[in-house]
């Protein structure tokens, strides 16, 4: 068992740093190749070459998107991993966080429906705002103009809170199910299509629930009529 538990921690381990290693190691590699397509660039070629070329030349970018949202999701883990918890207001950080979305709103009403009394909680609040910041970003990206977004905090019966943020808008998308708060996940196809959009907002608010031993969920409104996205915390 306890060559067992040291394999486990090793791989662990091996997979943590899997993203900033890959990073690091195809940044060199990677410039060589996009160099060498620009010098070739420079040259006179046939068009139908120069179609291949141009296609190799946005290939590597995108690769290089990928390697950059990767080191950037690794910064993000050590982060949110090293961050410290204290006694605060949730309430006060919900209402002052939507106060400050309602400028970014952009012809959206901006609602927030929390307890009327203060919320004790203990954990990282700048975390809990980086999280929110997610969401309502997320939010606008789908909202439709003269939409809604509401920002909510709900205290559980049995312990712990729920801070959630529903939008009006388009249902989830059947085919990311269970992936949406996988890394490097993206369902932005319209703000996307003027450059490329690897996901990794979604991904940062479920490491901040996991850290305050909770879970992040999302799931259609029952009206069909919008989404919402949940923080179970406790």
């Amino acid at each position: 068992f306890a060559r067992l538990l040291e394999q486990v921690v090793a791989y662990t381990e091996y997979l943590r740093t899997l993203g900033s290693k890959l990073s690091h190691e195809l940044a060199t590699p990677l410039a060589v190749v996009r160099s060498s397509l620009e010098n070739l660039e420079q040259e006179p070629l046939p068009e139908s070459a120069r179609v291949y070329a141009e296609r190799a030349r946005s290939g590597a970018e995108r690769l290089s998107t990928l390697l950059r949202n990767l080191a950037q999701a690794s910064r993000m883990e050590r982060a949110i991993a090293s961050a410290e918890a204290e006694d605060f207001d949730l309430r006060a950080v919900i209402t002052g966080a939507v106060a400050g979305y309602r400028d970014m709103a952009e012809g959206r009403e901006m609602r927030c429906q929390v307890p009327e009394h203060s919320v004790p909680f203990h954990g990282a609040p700048e975390l809990i705002h980086q999280a929110l910041d997610k969401l309502v970003d997320n939010a606008l990206s789908f909202t439709p103009e003269g939409g809604w977004i509401k920002v909510s905090l709900e205290m559980r019966a049995q312990g712990g809170v729920d801070v959630a943020v529903a939008n009006q808008g388009p249902p989830l998308p059947q085919k990311m199910q269970g992936r949406l708060f996988d890394s490097l996940i993206t369902v932005r196809e319209g703000r996307s299509a003027s450059g490329m959009h690897l996901g990794l907002g979604l991904y940062v608010v479920r490491l901040i629930a996991e850290l305050h031993g909770g879970q992040a969920s999302a799931s259609d409104l029952p009206a069909g009529d919008g989404v919402e996205f949940r923080l179970s915390l406790i």
